[in-house]
C-alpha cells in the first residue's frame, strides 16, 4: 500500500459519509409526489444538509440515488458524488414498484471490498407510496441480504411512506428496511400524508442521519462501532382542511 500524502499544516483530514436515496418512481407517484421528492431532495442537498455538517469539516458527504419502478437502477451513481457538487436530476414516474430489486442494488455497494476505509456509518432513506411489486419473497431475502452485511447492519436507514392514509402503502415491508437499533428506539415509517410534510421528512431523516453518523465513533475501516441512534422526529405540519392530500 503506498504511503498516505501528508495533509497540509492545520487542513483536516476527511471522513466519508455516504449517503443513498432510494426513490420510488412508479406509476402511482406521478404528479404532486414526485414533484415534491424532486424539489425537497434538491432543498436538503444545497441548503439543508450543507448548512447542518458545515460544523463537522472533518466530515464529506458522498451522494448517490436509487430509482425503481418496473426494475432498480441508479439516479445518480455508482460513482458517489460529493455533496457540494451534487446535483438531483429531475426525476419522472411511471411503472411498477420494484423495491426488492433496488434493496439488491443498495446492498452491492454496502459490502467491506466498496465501502471506503475509515468511513462513517452510511446513511440509506428509502420513500415509497405502493406495494412492492416483486414476490414477497424476494423482498424477504433482500432484506436479510442487507442485515448480514456489516454496513448494512450499521447503516442509518430510514423509511418514508408516502399516501393520505396508511393503507396506500406497505408499512410492514418498509418498516422492515429500517435500521434494527432504530426499529428498537421506537421510529417507524415516517408517514408523509401531503407534501409539506413529505418535504419535512426528507429534509430532518437527511439532516438528522447525517449529523448523527458523523458524531459516531468506530475503528478505521470496520463497521463494528456503535449503533447510531436518533431522536424522534419533531411533528410534522398538521392536515387541515385547506391542505392537498396525496
Amino acid at each position: 500500500m503506498p504511503a498516505e500524502t501528508p495533509l497540509p499544516e492545520g487542513e483536516i483530514a476527511k471522513r466519508p459519509l455516504q449517503f443513498f436515496w432510494v426513490v420510488d418512481s412508479s406509476g402511482s407517484m406521478d404528479g404532486a409526489k414526485i414533484a415534491t421528492v424532486n424539489h425537497a431532495i434538491r432543498e436538503a442537498t444545497q441548503r439543508d444538509l450543507p448548512g447542518a455538517v458545515e460544523n463537522h469539516p472533518e466530515v464529506q458527504i458522498m451522494m448517490r440515488g436509487i430509482k425503481f419502478s418496473d426494475s432498480a437502477s441508479w439516479h445518480v451513481g455508482p460513482d458517489a458524488v460529493p455533496l457540494d457538487k451534487f446535483l438531483w436530476p429531475e426525476l419522472t414516474a411511471g411503472g411498477s414498484t420494484a423495491t426488492a430489486q433496488a434493496i439488491r442494488l443498495l446492498t452491492t455497494e454496502l459490502n467491506t471490498e466498496k465501502m471506503p476505509r475509515r468511513g462513517f456509518p452510511p446513511v440509506c432513506i428509502l420513500l415509497s407510496d405502493g406495494y412492492c411489486t416483486d414476490p414477497e419473497s424476494d423482498y424477504q431475502s433482500a432484506i436479510e441480504a442487507l442485515d448480514r452485511l456489516p454496513w448494512g447492519a450499521k447503516a442509518v436507514r430510514l423509511a418514508i411512506g408516502i399516501g393520505g392514509d396508511k393503507s396506500q402503502y406497505d408499512e410492514e415491508s418498509l418498516g422492515k428496511f429500517i435500521s434494527p437499533g432504530l426499529r428498537k428506539e421506537g421510529i417507524g415509517v415516517l408517514q408523509a400524508s401531503n407534501a409539506e410534510q413529505l418535504v419535512h421528512y426528507i429534509k430532518w431523516a437527511s439532516v438528522s442521519a447525517s449529523v448523527a453518523s458523523s458524531m459516531t465513533k468506530s475503528k478505521s475501516g470496520q463497521a463494528d462501532g456503535a449503533n447510531v441512534l436518533l431522536d424522534p422526529p419533531p411533528p410534522a405540519p398538521q392536515v387541515t382542511g385547506e391542505t392537498d392530500v396525496f
